[in-house]
């Protein structure tokens, strides 16, 4: 019968349980790293959607559903659902609709009071 050195006896019965325990942390780090950029992905697309939706109502002929459509673009701009980088498109969708916005509803800081008076 071969006898192992003390040493390798304390590597093997405490270097196992932390490997797989340092195995387990780093799969659970890796899981929610893809679990982040993936609800990142989904909360883009479906604030594009939104974004289409809002558009699309914004430059109807009906007035009512044009004013649904702009109040929900510039819901879209004050959510936290948009980074700076995907206000643009916000942005965008505004001046489409509107040629000039800040004298066709009075100004930026009144762009969003003229809507919430609106609501009222």
């Amino acid at each position: 019968m071969t006898t192992l050195p003390t040493w390798a006896v304390y590597a093997v019965s405490f270097g196992t349980p932390v490997a797989a325990f340092l195995g387990v942390i780093v799969a659970q780090w890796i899981t929610r790293v893809g679990a982040r950029e993936l609800e990142t992905r989904s909360r883009r697309e479906e604030t594009m959607r939104n974004l289409r939706w809002a558009a699309e109502l914004a430059v109807r002929e009906d007035e009512r559903t044009a004013v649904l459509g702009a109040k929900q673009l510039m819901a879209l701009l004050r959510s936290d659902l948009l980074d700076d980088r995907e206000k643009v498109f916000v942005e965008a969708a505004v001046d489409a609709v509107y040629e000039d916005p800040k004298s066709d509803l009075g100004g930026e800081d009144d762009v969003v009071a003229s809507l919430d008076e609106e609501d009222a």
